[in-house]
């Protein structure tokens, strides 16, 4: 196929070329000698008619000279006679035929004549002979006059000459214009049906092809798919290039969120095996068991001690895998019950959850960081009158989890940061916003809400609002219709 359509253009070519040269060729070797001969009537005329104006131009000058007595309109007349003897050595070779030789000879006799009467006209004007040079100058305008009648007879005898050569013209220009207009229709036609088919069937998918391959080569995958309409051999290679370029796409993609992946899985990892044992929680935490044990018999602290365990047991589970919403309401529910014993009626932990809302899928780890981020960085130290509040419900096709404290707030560069990632839009060297001291998983906000974004592979997924002294909101938006994934 590739060898059928480079042969239909290279015989397409051809033949415009012969056709378009033969005519061409036709052309120039009829109109050649009707040129030449143009020519040369043409140079007649001219010659004429500057002899014409070569003489008033001289006459001119002479009477200036005499008036006026300057050496500078002397300095004309002598250029304009030289101009004159030129044009005169010209009429034999430009204007000699059989059928004016003795009004040619004549011709060229009167303009020597001229010459010598106004050479005389110049010598005695000079000399101060009033007398001689009048009679001169008349002699120089009756030879002009003379010279002027002379030229206008030849004139017309070249014009008679010309009317039968015009006339050849004229019908050749006929026939030339009618060739002329069929073969400029002809190929006018023909171009632009080729120039069509060339454009919709070859070059056009050549050229996109050209041009997606030259953004693949800047690292631009996100192009359009190139559409082709021909059934043949582009159609293959086109359709073959497209999937190539969806597959590099897809590629890329899974490439760049499984390497976030991993990165956010392994931050989780560390920091989980680093704060097995935060020494700073148990500590808290044990010191609140012991003395309940001492003041309180067993029941209570038992319950501490399965809350206690059942919130260890879930941060040192196998974190690659997703969890439920229920089972991250369970835990959260833990935490704020070890909380609430360790600080009594310094903070309260209100819960409004629908039951209906807790069976999706969601990432391990992501209530309980804000949790405590809410906590530590909110209303830890607060005296009196803490609150979290843990609200799930149900909006739309989304799934609202909102977390919400009475605590001190986010400064603006702060809260900036972190609207930064829930957009995607946060630097990769972003630095750490929270401390790690306090809270026993030691898994940041970012990282919950990175994992977020990949887990449900959108950005759309968390909103922040916070003023200063006032409070902090973190709301989920999940989606309801998601059914998993790692």
């Amino acid at each position: 196929m590739i060898i059928q359509i480079r042969t239909k253009l290279l015989l397409y070519f051809m033949i415009v070329f012969i056709i378009l040269n033969a005519v061409a060729f036709l052309f120039y070797k009829s109109s050649e000698k009707i040129v030449s001969e143009y020519d040369d009537s043409f140079e007649k005329f001219l010659l004429l008619n500057d002899i014409s104006q070569q003489v008033n131009l001289v006459n001119e000058k002479l009477q200036s000279y005499i008036v006026e007595e300057e050496d500078g309109f002397l300095k004309d007349y002598f250029r304009a006679r030289k101009q004159l003897l030129t044009y005169q050595g010209q009429l034999t070779n430009e204007l000699s035929n059989e059928n004016n030789a003795i009004t040619l000879s004549n011709y060229k006799n009167m303009i020597s004549s001229y010459i010598e009467a106004t050479d005389l006209t110049v010598g005695t004007f000079q000399q101060k002979e009033i007398n001689q040079y009048s009679s001169h100058l008349n002699e120089v305008t009756k030879f002009a006059g003379f010279i002027q009648e002379t030229t206008l007879s030849l004139v017309n005898n070249e014009l008679t000459d010309y009317q039968l050569f015009y006339e050849e013209i004229e019908n050749q220009n006929r026939n030339f214009t009618l060739m002329g207009m069929s073969l400029f229709s002809s190929t006018f036609l023909l171009s632009l049906l080729l120039a069509l088919l060339l454009s919709g069937g070859i070059t056009k998918p050549i050229r996109q092809l050209s041009e997606a391959a030259t953004e693949i080569s800047e690292g631009n995958f996100s192009g359009d798919e190139i559409k082709v309409t021909t059934n043949d051999e582009l159609k293959l290679l086109t359709n073959t290039f497209n999937q190539m370029r969806l597959n590099i796409r897809q590629l890329v993609s899974e490439i760049k969120q499984q390497s976030e992946l991993d990165k956010l899985l392994k931050e989780m990892e560390l920091k989980s095996l680093q704060n097995q044992i935060n020494p700073h929680f148990l500590f808290n935490t044990l010191n609140t068991v012991s003395k309940m044990a001492y003041i309180e018999e067993a029941q209570n602290t038992s319950r501490l001690i399965e809350a206690i365990a059942a919130l260890l047991r879930y941060n040192l589970g196998y974190l690659h895998k997703s969890s439920t919403l229920l089972n991250e309401v369970k835990i959260v529910k833990e935490y704020f019950y070890i909380q609430r014993t360790r600080f009594g009626e310094r903070i309260d932990f209100k819960t409004e959850v629908d039951p209906d809302c807790l069976n999706i899928e969601i990432p391990s780890l992501s209530l309980q960081p804000i949790i405590e981020n809410a906590f530590i960085h909110g209303i830890e130290s607060k005296e009196e009158g803490g609150v979290i509040k843990l609200k799930v419900f149900k909006k739309h096709d989304r799934i609202i989890v909102e977390i919400t404290d009475n605590g001190a707030g986010m400064d603006e560069n702060t809260l900036m940061k972190l609207r930064q990632i829930a957009k995607g839009t946060s630097p990769e060297d972003s630095v750490q916003l929270e401390k790690s001291t306090g809270h026993s998983t030691g898994i940041g906000v970012k990282n919950v809400i990175q994992r977020l974004q990949l887990f449900y592979k959108q950005t759309d997924i968390i909103e922040i609002e916070s003023i200063k002294e006032s409070g902090t909101t973190f709301r989920l938006l999940l989606p309801y219709d998601h059914k998993g994934g790692n």
